[in-house]
């Protein structure tokens, strides 16, 4: 049975259960995800709670159970009261939201923001950037929330992050799974071994393995008599078609980086050429990090992003415990009027679901877009400095 508790952020120990009228949560590859819980304050059990103050937004934390699965849990952001039908909301959102809201700074006594100890410089492989950014987040006063980190492996990644861009953690995790060969980083919760509360396991990509996903790929059915799949919707959207990117940085180091990125697939495919400009790296000083986004943009381009979601009926197999986003599932297409029949190896971007929990709503994306196929030319790239242009060579 599903059901909602919340509890004390900084230390994840379990405070109440919660005697909800809905809610509704959701998990995302390489994201946030949310909950949202509704309850009513007529109800003299939720009153004895005295939700205003436990669950504070900013010091607690909603999860949504099912059995001894934590599906989603994270910070407490909202709450709000409807005083006409005396009914109190609360939204949170995944773990990840709590970088969101973290400063990237190592541990000062106090610093001028152009000091170069306010500075962190990581050099490892990205599993290890992204695991020290987190571990250094947590060494603050206060910022010791319950993540488990694993061990880290080495690795010649290069990381400068200039202490007066104030960056904050949770965006620069989400940059690292931007790259080429980006790890994928996710935090998932779980019962800590007394039960009596929630902690959260980061989990990153390896070198060897960036991909997180399972072993178990479940198998879906669409267009068939007595299937669980229900609601199927199919999107293809082409605004990120690209043959050749431009990605510019260099903001935090007084200098303006340009990046190039030229694949041959389309071309070869017929297209015309399409270009796209990626300004939302400003504040990237290296050069090959600037070329590692615009490498993967180049790699995402060379089709349209389309999307196949659905809902699953858990009263059949596989169950909403038996499948994460990241993992890799087939689905069998044997009658329809849109898509060819066959068999569909596809990747779970998300899943949601609600406190009923008889249906779960999946996103997927086919595999295709995951395999780097194109033919990348790493063609130029270059700085304007203080003193003119200075060519950086081929990459």
């Amino acid at each position: 049975m599903v059901h909602v508790i919340v509890g004390d952020l900084l230390t994840g120990r379990r405070l109440q259960t919660l005697p909800v009228v809905s809610a509704d949560w959701s998990d995302t590859l390489n994201g946030v995800g949310d909950i949202s819980a509704s309850v009513s304050m007529n109800d003299p059990d939720v009153q004895t709670l005295g939700l205003r103050g436990s669950a504070t937004p900013g010091k607690a934390f909603l999860a949504v159970v099912d059995g001894d699965a934590v599906l989603q849990a994270g910070p407490v952001w909202a709450q709000r009261y409807n005083a006409q039908n005396q009914s109190l909301q609360l939204s949170a959102a995944g773990m990840w939201s709590y970088f969101d809201h973290r400063v990237l700074l190592p541990v000062l006594a106090g610093f001028e923001a152009t000091d170069p100890a306010a500075d962190t410089n990581v050099t490892s492989s990205l599993q290890g950037v992204a695991r020290t950014l987190v571990e250094q987040a947590q060494a603050w006063t206060g910022g010791d929330v319950p993540v488990n980190l694993p061990d880290e492996i080495a690795g010649d990644n290069v990381r400068n992050y200039v202490g007066s861009d104030l960056g904050m953690v949770g965006e620069r995790l989400r940059q690292l799974t931007q790259v080429e060969g980006g790890p994928d980083i996710r935090f998932v919760p779980r019962f800590s071994d007394d039960r009596l509360g929630v902690q959260w396991d980061m989990q990153i990509g390896t070198p060897d393995e960036p991909l997180l996903s399972s072993v178990f790929e479940p198998v879906f059915n669409v267009g068939l008599s007595g299937s669980s799949v229900s609601n199927l919707s199919v999107s293809v959207d082409g605004k990120a078609v690209a043959g050749q990117v431009f990605a510019t940085g260099g903001r935090s180091s007084d200098e303006v980086l340009v990046a190039r990125s030229t694949g041959t697939e389309l071309a070869a495919a017929g297209f015309p050429l399409l270009e796209r400009v990626d300004s939302s790296r400003s504040t990237i000083t290296q050069l090959s990090t600037l070329q590692g986004f615009a490498d993967e943009l180049v790699l995402r381009g060379v089709r349209p992003v389309e999307l196949w979601s659905f809902d699953h009926d858990l009263q059949s197999r596989p169950s909403v415990t038996g499948f994460s986003v990241g993992d890799f599932a087939k689905v069998r297409v044997h009658d329809d009027p849109y898509l060819p029949r066959g068999e569909y190896r596809m990747r779970i971007l998300s899943r949601s679901g609600d406190v009923e929990g008889r249906t779960v709503s999946l996103t997927f994306q086919p595999t295709e877009s995951f395999v780097p196929f194109p033919v990348v030319e790493r063609g130029f790239g270059y700085g304007v400095g203080p003193y003119g242009v200075g060519p950086y060579g081929g990459m």
